[in-house]
Protein backbone atom coordinates (compact mmCIF):
# COMPACT_ATOMS: atom_id res chain seq x y z
CA UNK A 1 0.00 0.00 0.00
CA UNK A 2 2.98 2.68 1.43
CA UNK A 3 6.17 3.86 -0.58
CA UNK A 4 6.63 5.89 3.13
CA UNK A 5 9.37 4.87 5.03
CA UNK A 6 7.15 3.61 8.07
CA UNK A 7 9.38 3.51 11.45
CA UNK A 8 8.76 2.28 14.65
CA UNK A 9 7.86 5.21 17.22
CA UNK A 10 7.22 4.13 20.61
CA UNK A 11 5.61 1.34 22.87
CA UNK A 12 3.14 2.36 25.24
CA UNK A 13 2.98 0.52 28.78
CA UNK A 14 0.33 1.70 31.05
CA UNK A 15 0.51 1.98 34.59
CA UNK A 16 -1.67 2.81 38.04
CA UNK A 17 1.71 3.69 39.74
CA UNK A 18 4.22 6.03 37.39
CA UNK A 19 6.48 6.10 40.18
CA UNK A 20 6.68 2.31 41.38
CA UNK A 21 7.12 1.45 37.31
CA UNK A 22 9.93 4.06 36.86
CA UNK A 23 11.77 2.42 39.74
CA UNK A 24 10.67 -1.20 37.99
CA UNK A 25 12.25 -0.67 34.57
CA UNK A 26 15.26 1.18 36.37
CA UNK A 27 15.83 -2.09 38.65
CA UNK A 28 15.62 -3.64 34.61
CA UNK A 29 18.61 -1.93 33.67
CA UNK A 30 17.04 1.05 31.59
CA UNK A 31 17.50 4.92 32.14
CA UNK A 32 13.84 6.26 32.44
CA UNK A 33 13.30 9.99 32.33
CA UNK A 34 9.97 12.60 33.02
CA UNK A 35 7.97 12.93 30.03
CA UNK A 36 5.61 15.53 31.74
CA UNK A 37 1.95 15.94 31.39
CA UNK A 38 -1.05 15.80 28.50
CA UNK A 39 -3.97 18.33 28.39
CA UNK A 40 -6.24 15.19 29.21
CA UNK A 41 -4.49 14.75 32.81
CA UNK A 42 -2.17 11.83 31.83
CA UNK A 43 1.48 11.74 33.44
CA UNK A 44 4.29 9.74 31.37
CA UNK A 45 8.26 8.56 31.31
CA UNK A 46 10.03 7.71 28.24
CA UNK A 47 12.91 5.33 28.00
CA UNK A 48 14.86 5.88 24.53
CA UNK A 49 16.73 4.44 22.36
CA UNK A 50 19.54 4.89 20.44
CA UNK A 51 17.33 3.65 17.35
CA UNK A 52 14.96 6.43 17.69
CA UNK A 53 12.10 4.74 19.02
CA UNK A 54 11.07 4.76 22.35
CA UNK A 55 8.59 3.46 25.35
CA UNK A 56 5.93 5.92 26.38
CA UNK A 57 5.07 4.68 30.70
CA UNK A 58 1.60 6.40 31.12
CA UNK A 59 -0.34 6.88 34.03
CA UNK A 60 -4.05 8.42 34.77
CA UNK A 61 -4.43 10.37 37.71
CA UNK A 62 -8.09 10.99 37.03
CA UNK A 63 -10.26 8.67 35.41
CA UNK A 64 -10.22 9.01 31.22
CA UNK A 65 -13.81 7.51 30.43
CA UNK A 66 -13.16 8.01 26.92
CA UNK A 67 -9.99 6.05 26.46
CA UNK A 68 -9.51 2.38 25.99
CA UNK A 69 -5.94 2.84 27.37
CA UNK A 70 -7.68 3.94 30.77
CA UNK A 71 -10.71 1.23 30.37
CA UNK A 72 -7.85 -1.67 29.97
CA UNK A 73 -5.84 -0.84 33.05
CA UNK A 74 -9.31 -0.61 34.96
CA UNK A 75 -9.99 -3.76 33.61
CA UNK A 76 -7.14 -5.77 33.78
CA UNK A 77 -4.09 -3.63 35.38
CA UNK A 78 -1.02 -2.44 34.14
CA UNK A 79 1.24 -3.83 31.13
CA UNK A 80 1.47 -3.20 27.40
CA UNK A 81 -1.07 -1.25 25.84
CA UNK A 82 -0.40 0.24 22.09
CA UNK A 83 2.45 0.39 19.52
CA UNK A 84 2.36 4.21 17.47
CA UNK A 85 4.28 3.95 13.94
CA UNK A 86 6.06 7.40 12.54
CA UNK A 87 4.76 8.13 8.78
CA UNK A 88 6.46 10.65 6.93
CA UNK A 89 3.27 11.87 5.66
CA UNK A 90 0.87 11.77 7.88
CA UNK A 91 -2.35 12.12 5.46
CA UNK A 92 -1.15 11.04 2.65
CA UNK A 93 -1.10 7.62 4.44
CA UNK A 94 -4.10 7.74 5.63
CA UNK A 95 -5.46 8.48 2.15
CA UNK A 96 -3.52 5.03 1.17
CA UNK A 97 -5.31 3.28 4.77
CA UNK A 98 -8.60 4.14 3.81
CA UNK A 99 -8.19 2.57 0.16
CA UNK A 100 -6.69 -0.07 1.51
CA UNK A 101 -10.00 -0.82 3.85
CA UNK A 102 -7.45 -0.77 6.83
CA UNK A 103 -9.95 1.63 8.89
CA UNK A 104 -8.35 4.54 10.57
CA UNK A 105 -10.04 7.35 12.06
CA UNK A 106 -9.49 11.11 11.03
CA UNK A 107 -6.69 12.82 12.83
CA UNK A 108 -6.57 14.29 16.46
CA UNK A 109 -4.30 16.73 17.68
CA UNK A 110 -2.92 15.89 20.60
CA UNK A 111 0.31 17.19 23.16
CA UNK A 112 2.34 17.60 26.10
CA UNK A 113 3.76 19.96 28.11
CA UNK A 114 7.09 18.80 29.71
CA UNK A 115 8.43 19.09 33.12
CA UNK A 116 10.84 22.05 31.94
CA UNK A 117 7.57 23.99 30.64
CA UNK A 118 8.45 23.42 26.75
CA UNK A 119 4.98 22.58 24.77
CA UNK A 120 5.00 19.58 22.22
CA UNK A 121 1.99 19.38 19.63
CA UNK A 122 1.51 16.35 17.23
CA UNK A 123 -1.32 14.72 15.76
CA UNK A 124 -2.39 10.92 16.05
CA UNK A 125 -4.53 9.06 13.99
CA UNK A 126 -5.82 5.42 15.43
CA UNK A 127 -7.36 2.24 13.68
CA UNK A 128 -10.99 1.04 14.05
CA UNK A 129 -8.52 -2.85 15.32
CA UNK A 130 -6.22 -2.66 17.45
CA UNK A 131 -4.36 -5.59 15.92
CA UNK A 132 -2.91 -2.56 13.75
CA UNK A 133 -0.73 0.46 15.21
CA UNK A 134 -1.64 3.86 15.49
CA UNK A 135 0.33 6.82 13.76
CA UNK A 136 1.80 9.83 15.63
CA UNK A 137 3.03 12.69 13.18
CA UNK A 138 4.77 15.63 14.74
CA UNK A 139 3.88 19.33 14.80
CA UNK A 140 6.40 20.38 16.92
CA UNK A 141 9.95 19.02 16.40
CA UNK A 142 10.66 15.33 17.53
CA UNK A 143 13.74 15.99 19.40
CA UNK A 144 11.67 18.02 21.66
CA UNK A 145 9.19 14.73 22.08
CA UNK A 146 11.78 12.22 22.26
CA UNK A 147 14.97 13.19 24.53
CA UNK A 148 18.15 12.10 23.18
CA UNK A 149 19.11 8.72 23.55
CA UNK A 150 21.19 7.84 27.29
CA UNK A 151 23.06 5.26 28.11
CA UNK A 152 21.38 2.35 29.48
CA UNK A 153 23.39 -0.14 32.02
CA UNK A 154 22.03 -3.54 30.76
CA UNK A 155 23.20 -2.20 27.01
CA UNK A 156 19.96 -1.83 25.26
CA UNK A 157 19.96 0.14 21.97
CA UNK A 158 16.61 -0.45 20.74
CA UNK A 159 13.49 -2.94 20.52
CA UNK A 160 15.22 -5.97 18.56
CA UNK A 161 11.34 -7.46 18.53
CA UNK A 162 7.55 -6.73 19.42
CA UNK A 163 5.13 -8.94 19.66
CA UNK A 164 1.73 -8.48 18.90
CA UNK A 165 -1.53 -10.77 20.01
CA UNK A 166 -4.31 -11.05 16.99
CA UNK A 167 -6.97 -12.54 17.14
CA UNK A 168 -6.96 -13.84 13.49
CA UNK A 169 -3.58 -14.37 12.32
CA UNK A 170 -4.31 -14.71 8.75
CA UNK A 171 -6.20 -11.26 8.93
CA UNK A 172 -3.93 -9.38 10.46
CA UNK A 173 -0.76 -10.64 8.30
CA UNK A 174 -2.89 -8.97 5.39
CA UNK A 175 -3.43 -5.85 7.33
CA UNK A 176 0.10 -5.78 8.54
CA UNK A 177 1.41 -6.48 4.82
CA UNK A 178 -1.03 -3.43 3.18
CA UNK A 179 0.07 -1.08 5.56
CA UNK A 180 3.63 -1.24 5.60
CA UNK A 181 3.97 -2.70 1.92
CA UNK A 182 6.21 -5.63 3.75
CA UNK A 183 5.81 -9.90 2.81
CA UNK A 184 5.20 -11.37 6.21
CA UNK A 185 6.32 -14.40 6.94
CA UNK A 186 4.66 -17.65 8.24
CA UNK A 187 6.91 -19.26 11.14
CA UNK A 188 4.04 -21.62 12.59
CA UNK A 189 3.29 -23.22 15.66
CA UNK A 190 4.76 -21.89 18.98
CA UNK A 191 3.79 -24.52 21.33
CA UNK A 192 4.69 -22.96 24.51
CA UNK A 193 2.44 -19.68 23.72
CA UNK A 194 -0.46 -22.10 22.32
CA UNK A 195 -0.08 -19.57 19.46
CA UNK A 196 1.00 -19.69 15.16
CA UNK A 197 3.14 -16.21 14.21
CA UNK A 198 4.20 -14.59 11.63
CA UNK A 199 6.96 -11.90 11.11
CA UNK A 200 7.74 -9.00 9.46
CA UNK A 201 10.60 -6.62 9.62
CA UNK A 202 10.27 -2.52 10.18
CA UNK A 203 13.84 -1.49 9.90
CA UNK A 204 15.84 -3.30 12.48
CA UNK A 205 13.17 -4.30 14.66
CA UNK A 206 11.05 -7.90 13.99
CA UNK A 207 7.66 -7.37 14.41
CA UNK A 208 6.00 -10.70 15.40
CA UNK A 209 1.98 -11.26 14.73
CA UNK A 210 0.68 -13.49 17.67
CA UNK A 211 -2.78 -15.66 17.47
CA UNK A 212 -3.84 -18.67 19.38
CA UNK A 213 -3.47 -22.42 17.93
CA UNK A 214 -6.55 -23.06 19.31
CA UNK A 215 -9.88 -21.21 20.51
CA UNK A 216 -9.81 -20.32 24.20
CA UNK A 217 -6.11 -21.81 24.66
CA UNK A 218 -3.32 -20.46 26.13
CA UNK A 219 -1.16 -17.34 26.83
CA UNK A 220 -2.43 -15.41 24.15
CA UNK A 221 -5.89 -16.31 24.35
CA UNK A 222 -5.94 -15.39 27.49
CA UNK A 223 -4.18 -11.88 26.66
CA UNK A 224 -6.69 -11.36 24.21
CA UNK A 225 -9.95 -12.09 26.62
CA UNK A 226 -7.92 -9.57 29.10
CA UNK A 227 -6.54 -7.03 27.31
CA UNK A 228 -7.97 -6.87 23.40
CA UNK A 229 -5.81 -7.07 20.36
CA UNK A 230 -2.59 -5.42 20.48
CA UNK A 231 0.68 -5.11 21.70
CA UNK A 232 1.96 -7.95 23.84
CA UNK A 233 5.51 -7.87 24.22
CA UNK A 234 9.15 -6.63 23.59
CA UNK A 235 12.62 -8.07 23.43
CA UNK A 236 15.58 -5.23 23.12
CA UNK A 237 18.27 -5.36 20.91
CA UNK A 238 21.87 -4.73 22.88
CA UNK A 239 21.27 -6.78 25.69
CA UNK A 240 23.37 -9.72 26.88
CA UNK A 241 21.57 -12.16 27.32
CA UNK A 242 18.47 -11.14 26.11
CA UNK A 243 16.29 -8.42 28.12
CA UNK A 244 12.54 -8.88 27.77
CA UNK A 245 9.46 -7.51 28.70
CA UNK A 246 5.91 -9.17 28.62
CA UNK A 247 1.90 -8.97 29.70
CA UNK A 248 3.10 -11.47 32.17
CA UNK A 249 6.03 -9.13 33.37
CA UNK A 250 2.79 -7.48 35.03
CA UNK A 251 1.79 -10.55 36.59
CA UNK A 252 2.31 -13.02 39.40
CA UNK A 253 3.63 -16.36 38.51
CA UNK A 254 0.25 -18.06 38.67
CA UNK A 255 -1.79 -15.58 36.75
Amino acid sequence: MTTQNLRIDHAVIVTDDLDKAITAWRERGFTVEPGGRHPRGSVNALISFADGAYIEIIAFPMPQEDFFWWHTLQKDGPGPIDLALLPEDLDALLVQAAEAGLGYAQPQDGGRKRPDGETLVWRTARPAETDLPFFCFDITPRTLRVPAAPRHANGATGFGAISLAVADLAASTRRWEALTGRTATAIGALPGLDAVAATLDLGTTRLVLLAPERQGVGTIARHLERRGQGLFGLSFAGTDPAVSYSQTAERPASA
